[in-house]
């Protein structure tokens, strides 16, 4: 059974606008584009695929020397040191990387000048910042792109090895829909 969403009336007229700027049919079909497009904005990911995952590996997994087109990707594994880490997503990898860097003697306004992305030691969660308490920052929310950008950097950097297993979802705009792929750092 699907579940029922009530909207008032100047909600649904709304609707209809932007169903039309974004060339949908039915109430349905925008709330589920607009619902993607924030995920992707806010680098969020659905727990289960909605078509299944499709894993083609008849020639392996592809493996880059440099990050290429990680847009519609999610991660499937992340060893840091040679220490798997749990589940996770790009902006996960971006603060765990980081917390490495602490870890490392870097905290405050020195962990923050050590970021090439935009971070505050305060808390701060506006502008698309949000606050890390383990680390004791806020940085700004990055695309998979550059948050991988900034982990590949601060790995070399510090001496991290990074690995992520990472696979491309089933989406015409991806690179390589639904292929794996593997990129490494910091080794």
């Amino acid at each position: 059974m699907m579940p029922v969403v009530r909207l008032n009336d100047a909600t649904f007229v709304d609707l209809r606008t932007v169903a039309a700027w974004l060339g949908t049919t039915t109430p349905a079909e925008t709330v589920d584009q607009l619902v993607k497009e924030k995920m992707l904005t806010l680098d969020l990911e659905r727990d289960v695929e909605e078509h299944g995952v499709v894993d083609d590996e008849t020639d392996g997994p592809i493996v880059f020397e440099k990050a290429s087109g990680l847009t519609f990707t999610r991660i499937l594994s992340v060893s840091i040191n040679g220490e798997k880490i749990g589940k996770t997503n790009w902006a996960g990898l971006l603060t765990t990387v980081i917390g490495r860097v602490k870890a490392q003697g870097f905290a405050g306004e020195k962990l923050v000048s050590e970021l090439e992305i935009p971070a505050r030691v305060s808390v701060y969660e506006d502008e698309g910042y949000r606050y890390h308490a383990e680390i004791g920052i806020s940085f700004q929310g990055q695309p998979a792109a550059d948050a991988w950008k900034e982990v590949s950097r601060l790995a070399e950097k510090h001496r991290i090895p990074v690995e992520v297993n990472f696979q491309w979802r089933n989406n015409e705009k991806a690179q390589h829909p639904g292929r794996v792929g593997i990129i490494r750092a910091g080794a």
